[in-house]
């Protein structure tokens, strides 16, 4: 979750590539065993990675640090939420990370229904999360934006089984 744990957390912009090897969590699957210290070396002398803007450089480095620091499981879904943000066409991307935005701006109880929502539908396996939003309670608690901000963040979101 992000700021305030309010809401789900999605870069705004997000590199398609994450050094020459692939997407994110493809690369930081391949060098998992790699210390964080020896992945920020390999990474800073990708070709990939040099010609991004040193703002884009310096957001995935600390990105590498933060995902090196999460529990396992934590660190999984991050990495699961990160590839499927990135096999978004950017017009889709551009819809995520706008729900994003406007699930910020909307009032603090509403912030807090919708959490609830969001974390309740990440146990709903994604082929069925779409009729589940669609149902009677979803329609008589969430206007029809607030599912819209739902959907679109749960396009990315990964399945969690119910514990």
């Amino acid at each position: 979750m992000g700021q305030g744990n309010t809401r789900p957390s999605y870069p705004g912009s997000v590199p398609q590539m994450y050094g020459s090897q692939g997407h994110l969590g493809a690369w930081l699957t391949q060098h998992r065993s790699v210390p964080v210290q020896d992945q920020e070396k390999m990474l800073r002398q990708d070709p990939s990675f040099t010609r991004l803007p040193p703002s884009d450089q310096q957001r995935l480095v600390r990105q590498l640090h933060q995902v090196d620091q999460m529990p396992e499981q934590q660190r999984e879904r991050r990495l699961a939420r990160t590839e499927a943000l990135e096999r978004l066409s950017p017009q889709e991307r551009s819809q995520v990370t706008d729900s994003a935005r406007r699930w910020s701006s909307l009032p603090a109880n509403r912030q807090a229904m919708m959490k609830q929502a969001f974390q309740s539908l990440r146990e709903v396996p994604p082929d069925q999360r779409q009729m589940v939003l669609n149902s009677s309670r979803y329609q008589n608690n969430f206007t029809p934006d607030e599912r819209g901000i739902l959907s679109n963040l749960l396009r990315v979101e990964p399945y969690q089984a119910p514990q």
